[in-house]
């Protein structure tokens, strides 16, 4: 009756082995899928136009500052006294037509005539902190402020700024 047994035992084995196969191979599912990516055109900034403030008669007694708005419109403290035509910076972005980018405006900076300083501040686009590529090209101006010491020492004051433009 014991070799009867094993024979079963072993035959229940085998079976169960069988079974648990075959399930196995009914469970089982493929699917296929596709890999895609997208090259973009490198994305450029170039230039088209400078910052500029123009000339200006700083006061005796007050510092004070001159505001260049995305338009190019320039307003000039109380305390100093400007002259000439003012320019907001402009800006020719290229790259993959439809793409969406970030603008990295500086914090602030310096402009300089020999030893003497005057800070930029206060970097404003005009269409704020991202732009779209139609065409694959769009154009966007720069304004800012500049801070006009007490007595500020006369001079041709120039500095150079960076402008990130990256895809989002």
């Amino acid at each position: 009756m014991i070799s009867g047994m094993k024979q079963i035992v072993v035959g229940g084995v085998a079976a169960a082995a069988l079974v648990a196969s075959g399930h196995a191979s009914v469970m089982a599912a493929t699917a296929n899928f596709d890999a895609t990516a997208e090259i973009l055109e490198a994305i450029s900034i170039t230039a088209a136009q400078n910052l500029g403030f123009a000339s200006i008669l700083p006061s005796a007694t007050t510092a004070d500052t001159v505001v260049i708005d995305t338009a190019g419109a320039r307003t000039c403290g109380a305390a100093l006294t400007c002259t000439g035509t003012a320019s907001a910076a402009s800006f020719d972005v290229a790259g993959t037509d439809g793409a969406t980018y970030a603008i990295t405006l500086p914090a602030a900076a310096d402009i300089t005539s020999g030893a003497n300083t005057m800070q930029v501040n206060g970097f404003t686009s005009s269409i704020g902190a991202t732009g779209t590529l139609t065409g694959g090209a769009e154009t966007f101006t720069v304004g800012g402020t500049l801070n006009v010491g007490i007595n500020q020492a006369p001079g041709n004051y120039t500095g150079t700024f960076v402008m990130t433009v990256d895809y989002n």
